[in-house]
């Protein structure tokens, strides 16, 4: 056969150029790729806040347009990768300070990135995107299929360093979570505040209103259109006074709500330190790099034999 012909006829170039590729591919493995160990987390949110949409549901049936938006009809799982994906985020991130074994103790993490991916020849806030970037790239968030759990992965050059960066990521997206539903909480209560006021006025022309009309009116009882007159002017009354019952329920509930500082998620499955790196996969690498130098050797040894 004409391959085994080429084959036998150019066995050292083969040899050669296979061996070469698999140099190549041991070279960029542990001398030039960067190594990645890879952590994962299991959360679950701690609950939905439906004191929200509750309290929109029931405002609506009085008329009311609230000025703020529920999140109710966001879940968790929605929310979550946006606020570990996002600058804000990211930003408060890079100023962490992290250990680990070949960078020093105490190193902020857009330090660490910089010198592990050599980015201090760019300006600094090309170095800071370039930062952001890689550290957006190793996190990754995923929900299950048929529940509300959300699995974290985040990858560190060093299994603890990898660890350590996810329980930061966890504590600081918590805490962001846990100021935007404050400032939701503030923005109700202050709704809530300014529309029970108002609807403290309306109550006490209600009252003032109907006392008028009795004091003008002593026989009522006497005319159809006076006892209607009465009727509409206590009902008018009565829908007031529940809506101001309902608005200072609420606004002490919001009240509560602004001051409490529980957790968002509960975490499930912390993230331990991983036993093997994640990248590069050095046996695939140099079974495929071995592979792809015989095959690129072989094509070689066709052509020279056509050529000759």
């Amino acid at each position: 056969m004409l391959f085994l012909y080429i084959l036998k006829k150019r066995i050292k170039l083969i040899i050669v150029i296979t061996v070469l590729s698999m140099l190549i591919a041991i070279t960029y493995v542990f001398f030039i790729a960067h190594p990645v160990y890879v952590t994962t987390a299991k959360l679950l949110p701690t609950g939905d806040d439906n004191s929200l949409s509750g309290f929109q549901g029931l405002a609506s049936q009085f008329g009311l347009n609230l000025p703020f938006q529920s999140t109710s009809n966001l879940s968790f799982s929605d929310i979550y990768p946006e606020i570990v994906k996002s600058r804000q985020l990211t930003a408060i991130m890079l100023e962490k300070k992290f250990n680990t074994k070949k960078f020093g103790q105490n190193q902020l993490l857009k330090n660490i990135l910089s010198r592990q991916y050599r980015l201090d020849k760019y300006d600094v806030d090309e170095r800071f995107k370039r930062a952001s970037e890689i550290l957006q790239n190793n996190i990754n968030v995923s929900k299950a299929r048929l529940t509300s759990i959300v699995t974290l992965s985040v990858g560190g050059i060093e299994p603890d360093f990898a660890v350590d960066l996810a329980n930061e990521i966890i504590s600081e997206s918590d805490k962001l979570q846990r100021q935007f539903k404050t400032h939701q909480v503030s923005e109700k209560r202050t709704f809530i505040e300014d529309r029970s006021n108002d609807v403290k006025k309306d109550l006490e022309s209600a009252q003032e209103d109907l006392k008028e009309f009795r004091e003008k009116n002593r026989q009522v009882q006497y005319s159809p259109a006076l006892l209607l007159e009465e009727e509409r002017l206590l009902t008018e009354m009565d829908v007031k006074k529940e809506i101001f019952s309902t608005l200072k329920q609420q606004f002490e509930l919001a009240k509560i709500e602004e001051v409490e500082e529980a957790a968002t998620v509960q975490i499930l499955d912390k993230p331990v330190a991983p036993y093997e790196k994640t990248s590069p996969k050095v046996f695939l690498i140099i079974f495929l790099s071995i592979f792809i130098g015989f095959g690129i050797s072989v094509v070689i040894s066709y052509v020279m034999d056509e050529l000759e």
